[in-house]
């Protein structure tokens, strides 16, 4: 019984993501398969199981102190975090530090027994959904981790999504990583390859991060077609942009392929699988001393990817907490 659930749990994740393997839902659906053959296998009174379990609480304790690391990023750095359009307000800091002590609250009310007679139960919606925020973190470093291992072999046409430039003009770590990572894919082809650079210019920057990005490519020898677009700000317009763009190619561009940055792929795979586009990626390197603040805004990125479902789960959980008490 134990072993035929755990097959059946293995094998929807497989099948799941088979048919969607670089989505939000085949990545939640892995994450709680997961979830649910530790719980089995720790239940169990047999040795392997037992083994199972212990290699599944340390794999949930590794994602636990990243999300931990990832909050703390949040709160305490955020300027780091987020950039300059897009600081986070006072009063969203401080909701977030009200919500954090508030289920603190209740899970030391719950754990010392101090819990029935109180407001306590009637904030149990507080822990419930952040249990929900965490399988949503759990899944979406799934989805990262998938996307960093899974690289492309053939590709007529690659499209390098931007970042931001150094001093207004000049490439960066980062979109150097996904100009290099671009290059060395190009030479592995057997036929020429057409590079689409995309990214416009932002109010810090003097040139457009196309330009930038299409001088780089010729400094570093590629001698393939450059085509440039300039006006996309954000992962969205980069995609819609180049899209219009590739389609002018002969055979509408042939195999095109998506090249960023590794924390960036799944949420750029998300939102072109939105848009209708089935297209592989190629993840660049980044240097792990930066990796744990590029995945922090990416993990805010990815959150508000779905902020209708967000706010559907917070009602619904509040509302069960409503009425559980009231009946």
């Amino acid at each position: 019984m134990l072993l035929s659930a755990i097959v059946f749990l293995l094998s929807l994740s497989a099948l799941v993501t088979f048919w969607q393997p670089h989505g939000l839902f085949s990545a939640l659906v892995t994450c709680l398969s997961g979830g649910l053959i530790i719980l089995i296998a720790s239940l169990s009174h047999h040795a392997w199981a037992h083994g199972i379990a212990l290699i599944g609480w340390a794999v949930v304790a590794l994602i636990a102190v990243s999300g931990l690391l990832t909050l703390g990023l949040i709160l305490l750095a955020p300027r780091r975090v987020v950039r300059k359009q897009e600081r986070l307000t006072r009063v969203l800091l401080v909701g977030v530090w009200a919500w954090l002590l508030a289920g603190a609250g209740w899970t030391w009310a719950f754990a010392t027994g101090h819990f029935i007679d109180t407001v306590w139960p009637w904030l149990t919606f507080i822990p419930a959904f952040s249990l929900y925020l965490g399988i949503l973190y759990g899944a979406s470093l799934i989805g990262f981790l998938r996307v960093s291992y899974w690289h492309v072999r053939r590709a007529d046409t690659l499209v390098v999504l931007g970042a931001g430039l150094l001093n207004g003009h000049e490439i960066g770590r980062v979109l150097g990583a996904r100009l290099d990572t671009a290059i060395a894919l190009a030479r592995q082809q057997k036929k020429p390859v057409t590079i689409i650079v995309s990214g416009g210019q932002g109010p810090d920057e003097t040139v457009s991060e196309a330009a930038a990005m299409a001088a780089y490519l010729t400094q570093h020898h590629f001698t393939g077609q450059i085509i440039q677009e300039t006006r996309a700000t954000n992962t969205l317009q980069n995609l819609v942009n180049s899209q219009k763009l590739w389609l002018q190619l002969p055979n509408g561009g042939g195999r095109v392929a998506l090249v960023t940055s590794d924390y960036h792929l799944f949420r750029t795979r998300i939102i072109a699988h939105q848009l209708g586009l089935r297209l592989p990626g190629q993840p660049a390197p980044t240097l792990w001393s930066y990796l744990p603040v590029a995945w922090a805004r990416e993990f805010l990125a990815i959150i508000m990817l779905h902020p209708v479902l967000h706010r559907s789960v917070l009602l619904t959980l509040l509302g069960i907490n409503g009425l559980w008490l009231l009946i």
